[in-house]
């Protein structure tokens, strides 16, 4: 038997023997290529963030949410002159006050989800209340099918464009009907017509002229002319007749110069009387037989 001399026995006690032989049976398990220690998989919950509120609408594709966030929604185009009313509406309608969920696609624009999961852009494009910007590929076909139903900007009075178009005036209204009635033609008088006038008049005398107008069918042959003088007047001396009077009675005929008056023609007559009262003119005339009205 070999004596210990100076070195000290290995005491090796339960656990340590325990230790040294899980660690020797981990050592015969373990591939060559295995890491010594390996961590199991863990499953995480992402929970999304709380939803803010739009606290205002600037335009019809820019808001302030309730976190102090200013941004533009991604994929609107900047209103134009002609819809941008109509788009500010829809967006303050849809979305002031409301909960809305964001994402930030850069330093100036966001995606923007109502409480619905509605995206913001594709319904406000949809509708016509916005234009997709250029080459959005989610857009296009929305804003296609909007243009085709003519909804909202598509409609009138926009159709599509930013400038609002510029109305004519409506024409000037006729002008009002004139109450004046016309005057008609004068209606030419049938039968005869005799015009009477005082063309001169001297104390206990006077001169008148008659005119004497065929507007028959049929001429004036050897025409006799009948009146009555109503106040006295006497007959002295005659131009263009023969007179003949009996009382206030007068019968005049012609001459042989005017012993005819033709259809549409005329003859002119003259005389002279005396009166010692009040000269009143004749009311009644007749031509071979026809009463004549007065001109």
């Amino acid at each position: 038997m070999r004596p210990f001399g100076h070195h000290r026995p290995i005491l090796y006690t339960p656990f340590a023997v325990l230790v040294v032989a899980a660690c020797a049976t981990s050592a015969a398990e373990t591939p060559a290529n295995t890491p010594s220690s390996v961590t199991s998989p863990q499953h995480v919950t992402v929970l999304p963030p709380p939803p803010e509120t739009v606290e205002e609408v600037v335009d019809g594709r820019t808001v302030v949410l309730s976190n102090g966030v200013k941004a533009r929604v991604l994929g609107m185009a900047a209103p134009g002159e002609c819809w941008s009313a109509a788009s500010l509406k829809f967006a303050k309608d849809t979305l002031l006050g409301k909960p809305v969920r964001y994402s930030r696609a850069s330093e100036s624009a966001i995606t923007l989800r109502l409480a619905n999961d509605h995206d913001f852009a594709l319904l406000a494009v949809s509708q016509g209340a916005a234009r997709a910007e250029k080459d959005d590929p989610v857009l296009t076909e929305p804003e296609k099918a909007a243009a085709e139903a003519g909804l909202g900007l598509w409609g009138l009075p926009c159709k599509g464009q930013d400038a609002t178009p510029t109305v004519a005036p409506p024409p000037p209204p006729p002008p009002a009907p004139t109450t004046t009635t016309p005057k008609p033609p004068p209606v030419e008088k049938k039968g005869c017509v005799v015009t009477y006038r005082l063309a001169r008049e001297w104390p206990g005398g006077f001169n008148s002229e008659l005119t004497v107008r065929n507007n028959t069918d049929k001429p004036f042959t050897q025409w006799k002319l009948y009146w009555r003088f109503p106040s006295g007047q006497q007959i002295r001396e005659t131009w263009g007749m023969t007179a003949y009077q009996y009382g206030g009675d007068v019968l005049a005929v012609s001459q042989d110069g005017n012993g005819s008056i033709n259809v549409g023609e005329q003859v002119s007559l003259r005389f002279n009387a005396v009166t010692s009262g009040p000269n009143v003119p004749p009311a009644t005339f007749v031509v071979n037989g026809v009463t004549c009205s007065l001109g």
